[in-house]
Order: structure tokens, then sequence, then C-alpha cells
């Protein structure tokens, strides 16, 4: 989709940048980064599994819906790059039509089926902007619920780390008006939807950050068999299983048994065990 503009607006006149500051490769670099981080934080904080299951699923979901977003509103609204002009190589003489003082495509002699031309008027909003804060955002998420960034203990240097992956997102965007690539607007709007999906994701894996067991990942919302991979204890050493009640089973959150005397240890297995409660 193509909108009209105006021939004379300054803000689509700037030259074509032929190369990038973050071309597409870096760009999946940069993506990926997000990745490694969150499976660094496992190695250092909770060396689990179930941890590293939910936090890669959520980081590859945030992606898919941030990037499925982007691509159908910069289809949809075909707003123009800064350097449209330049792709556009209008003709002549061109002056805006009236009454409205707007042009269509019209008045460009460069070929307007090609792929560099359809990419001019692709600016709003930036997926640069979007993918990174997606992926980079959930990687400070994560970081933050790992180290109980809101647990009202102030330690700086714990803020430092959780932010700094959100500065490699900021770079990247401000890359995007160096190359004339987009206007401040389309970086804004890309980081904001690429946070909030980061955020929405991470909330479906993971409790609020100001939880006391913000390191620890929900439960499963599907029982599962006794012989797959469990969820990693909790701080108090209980863990979550299916105990039988009089609805069939629940997940609940359970503590190993402990004999009490020589009697109960001679009658019960150390195996065995006692529910606390359903979660919240």
């Amino acid at each position: 989709h193509f909108n009209r503009f105006d021939i004379n607006d300054t803000d689509i006149q700037y030259p074509f940048e032929g190369s990038e500051v973050v071309p597409t490769i870096l760009l999946g670099v940069v993506i990926l980064s997000g990745y490694v981080i969150i499976g660094i934080g496992n190695l250092v904080f909770l060396r689990s599994w179930w941890d590293l299951h939910h936090s890669m699923l959520g980081v590859s979901v945030a992606l898919f819906f941030t990037g499925s977003i982007t691509q159908a509103v910069r289809i949809t609204v075909g707003r123009p790059r800064p350097d449209f002009i330049s792709r556009c190589l209008p003709r002549e003489g061109t002056e805006n039509a009236k009454p409205f003082g707007l042009v269509d495509i019209s008045v460009c002699t460069a070929d307007s089926t090609s792929l560099f031309f359809k990419e001019g008027a692709r600016s709003f909003f930036s997926g640069h902007a979007s993918l990174t804060a997606a992926s980079l955002g959930f990687a400070s998420l994560y970081l933050a619920g790992k180290l109980h960034v809101f647990n009202k203990k102030g330690y700086t240097t714990k803020v430092w780390l959780v932010f700094t992956p959100l500065f490699g997102s900021i770079f990247v965007s401000i890359t995007r008006l160096m190359d004339h690539r987009h206007h401040w607007e389309d970086v804004t709007v890309g980081m904001l939807v690429g946070l909030l999906f980061a955020y929405i994701f991470y909330r479906q894996f993971y409790p609020s950050l100001e939880d006391p067991e913000s390191h620890i990942p929900f439960p499963p919302r599907i029982p599962f068999e006794p012989t797959t991979r469990e969820p990693p204890r909790r701080q108090d050493n209980r863990v979550w299983k299916r105990v039988p009640d009089d609805e069939g089973e629940q997940i609940m959150l359970v503590e190993p048994w402990r004999p009490t005397s020589d009697l109960e240890a001679g009658r019960q297995s150390p195996h065995d065990t006692a529910y606390i409660g359903r979660p919240s």
C-alpha cells in the first residue's frame, strides 16, 4: 500500500544510504543475543531445564507475534521512509496536486514493482526496533526476575545488569535514524510494541517481578507424567507435583515427607509426600 505524499516534504527527502550501520545479518545476531543472555542466566542462577524451556519458548513466541504485527502494520500503513524521494525519483518539475497538495506514486520514474521501491513505503513502524526490543526486552525481564530487582534491597549493580540488554535495542533503534530508514516516531512505537509483547509473554511463563519467587517459572498447565523432567524446586524445597483428590488429580505444591519418629519411619517411605495446597 502506498500513501499519497507531499513532494515538498523535507522529512522524506534524505539521501539513500547504501550501507547500514546494522544490516540484516547483524540484526539477526542482535536478536539471537537475547537467547544467549537467557542461556547464560540459566547457567548462572538456576541451571534448570524447565526454566530454560520456559524462557526460550517465551522469547520465541514474543518474537513471532512482534514480527507478525510489525510486518502487517508496515504493509498496511505504507508510510514513506525519510529517503523515499531518493527511491521514487519524481519527474522533473513535479508539483503537488490541488486542492489537497498531495501526489501519488504515479509521479515516480522508478519501478514501483521493485522491492527497493516498496520498502521505501514501509517506514511505520521499525522492525529493527520492535524485534530487538522483544528479544532483549525479554532478556532484561528474565534477568530482573532472577536478580529479584524489586526486592526492596537497593543494589545499583542489579539495575545496570537488567538494563544492559535494553541498551543494545536502543542503539539499534538510533542507527535507523542515522541511516535515514525511519522517522523518530517509527522507532519509538517499534520499541514500545516489542517491549509490550516481551512483557506479555514473560508473564505467561513467570510470576511478577515483585514476587518473592520471581526466579521460578510457573508449573505446567497440563499434568506431566512422573517420567518427565520436573520443574525446579522452590527456595523452601517444595516442588509442583500431581496429587490425587476428590476432583481427580491436581497440580499442587508438595514437600518431601520426613518421619518424626522411628515408628513413622518404618511405616512410611521417605519418598511419600504431603500436599501444601493448590497453586494460587
